[in-house]
């Protein structure tokens, strides 16, 4: 079996408004979409995209339909590629998280807590994985990219490169750029770039 190349972009900026945003479907800011436009230019560049994948969410889903009908590669529309529900914390400010639980985002990575009404950690987990392993049954070519979330890549990074998602939310994928990883099937992942969006001018 052939290796592949799996790029992992994430959505540009939204206006969050200092918020915890997961499920709520915000569109991309103009700044968002000129990042993504510049990342997927320099994506491009690297190698000809072979297929798509996107969360259902505006922020990704947008953009990739129409890189997907410009460059005329089938795209799959993923729910489970779309980012963690936080429940009760959706759309709270992320100070006031902070304030009352200062290590929240590592208690959730953890399993220890979750949200009233929100997704556990392990379930978000299964979800992106299990809706990463359909696509993977169905994706072709040596080019594939998703465009997704930054908790979404994160799982995605630990799985693939054998780590904890804790380690694995240290490598950063900014908004609006992007990871690539070299894969060949039953065979450790390698990291080939992490990139930031670099807008022309």
């Amino acid at each position: 079996m052939n290796p592949y190349t799996l790029t992992l972009l994430r959505h540009g900026d939204i206006d969050h408004q200092g918020r915890l945003i997961g499920h709520t479907d915000l569109p991309l800011t103009e700044r968002g979409r000129a990042d993504m436009a510049a990342s997927w230019q320099r994506i491009v560049q690297l190698a000809p995209v072979s297929c798509m994948a996107t969360s259902p969410l505006l922020r990704c889903r947008e953009f990739a339909v129409q890189q997907a009908l410009a460059s005329r590669v089938p795209l799959h529309v993923a729910p489970a590629l779309a980012e963690c529900h936080f429940g009760a914390w959706e759309n709270r400010p992320l100070a006031d998280i902070s304030a009352t639980t200062p290590d929240w985002q590592t208690l959730l990575a953890r399993g220890l807590l979750t949200p009233e009404g929100g997704e556990s950690f392990d379930a978000f987990r299964t979800r992106v994985l299990t809706g990463f392993a359909e696509w993977m049954q169905q994706a072709r070519g040596s080019h594939r990219v998703l465009v997704s979330h930054g908790g979404v890549i994160n799982v995605l990074l630990a799985e693939l490169l054998g780590t904890e998602f804790n380690v694995a939310r240290l490598m950063a994928v900014q908004r609006g750029g992007f990871a690539q990883l070299s894969i060949l099937d039953g065979h450790p992942a390698y990291l080939t770039r992490l990139e930031s969006p670099q807008p022309a001018g």
